[in-house]
């Protein structure tokens, strides 16, 4: 098949760049389109030394979008502004594949959860696909093999460097706010709590906390388990569950943000139980921008399209 023509609307934050350079490196897609508001007419390279295309930014209204003839619309736009892209697609485009960076679409009816190391097969031909979140990511990837061997409510603390939080200014990207210092956020049913709840079959607490460095996430997890459970069917369950997995890895020592950031890789590991409360307590750490928005997303493209996901 010839290469699959891509359009990124929302393309100037921090995933904008990572997508739109992971996409001008694969040979199977082609960066078609490029959409931003306060860039519009801008070469993308003007903006993005990490882009090489001649493309210049656009804005053009969704039912142009969707009439654009694309292969593919990745949606990389802040949560609750997906709806009239998807609804011009619907009507004009039904056939364009839809993968969306919000949290719009996510466990809704007619929708895959793109959780590409977990939901390979589901993916594969979709064309409503919904990214799964940074932070749900780092939850869902140690927690979904362990699911039967859960005996409560899993508690998780993720820390996140700030470009979680986007470009637009506020307290959790503000350098003053965060300098020496972590803040502590929607504590209070986070979307991310009910987004891991979904896909592991059982309610968790969540609690997310972005600090000073930039890039990268780590979640600790706190699960109750099954009487008679040990580390060794712990690791051996996630073992299996991602040895074919070309970036996803387990290891017995606690993972730290330097070993995945700026890679498509997730690492799980420090899995250690307390034999007094049968509580394991495991981390994980990946790329917010990265495994946890832009090359998932990469991934769920090609999937889609009955491609390998290859390294990413």
């Amino acid at each position: 098949m010839s290469v699959r023509r891509i359009g990124l609307v929302g393309a100037r934050g921090y995933v904008g760049r990572e997508m739109m350079a992971l996409i001008e490196r694969d040979s199977d897609f082609e960066l078609a389109l490029a959409t931003s508001r306060e860039h519009a007419g801008r070469p993308i390279s003007s903006v993005f030394d990490t882009v090489s295309t001649d493309l210049e930014f656009s804005d053009p209204s969704a039912d142009d979008i969707a009439a654009a003839g694309l292969d593919a619309i990745v949606l990389g736009l802040p949560n609750g502004l997906a709806a009239p892209f998807v609804d011009a697609l619907d009507r004009i485009s039904p056939e364009t594949t839809i993968v969306d960076l919000s949290a719009d679409y996510r466990h809704k009816d007619g929708w895959i959860f793109g959780l590409s190391d977990l939901l390979a097969d589901e993916i594969k031909g979709a064309k409503r696909i919904a990214n799964p979140g940074c932070y749900a990511t780092a939850g869902i990837l140690p927690l979904h093999p362990l699911a039967s061997l859960l005996s409560g409510t899993p508690a998780l603390f993720g820390l996140s460097g700030y470009s979680g939080a986007g470009t637009t200014p506020g307290p959790k990207n503000d350098p003053v706010r965060l300098a020496d210092n972590i803040l502590p956020y929607g504590f209070a049913g986070h979307g991310h709590q009910g987004e891991i709840g979904a896909a592991i079959g059982r309610p968790v607490r969540f609690m997310p906390h972005v600090a000073q460095f930039f890039r990268g996430l780590i979640v600790t997890i706190a699960a109750p388990l099954r009487d008679g459970t040990d580390v060794d069917e712990v690791n051996e369950r996630l073992a299996g569950a991602y040895a074919d997995n070309p970036t996803v890895s387990v290891q017995a020592d606690v993972p730290e943000i330097g070993q995945v950031a700026g890679t498509p890789n997730a690492v799980i590991g420090g899995a250690a139980i307390d034999p007094a409360t049968n509580m394991l307590a495991i981390a994980c750490v990946h790329d917010n921008l990265l495994k946890g928005a832009a090359s998932q997303a990469l991934a769920n493209l090609r999937l889609s399209y009955g491609l390998s996901r290859g390294s990413v």
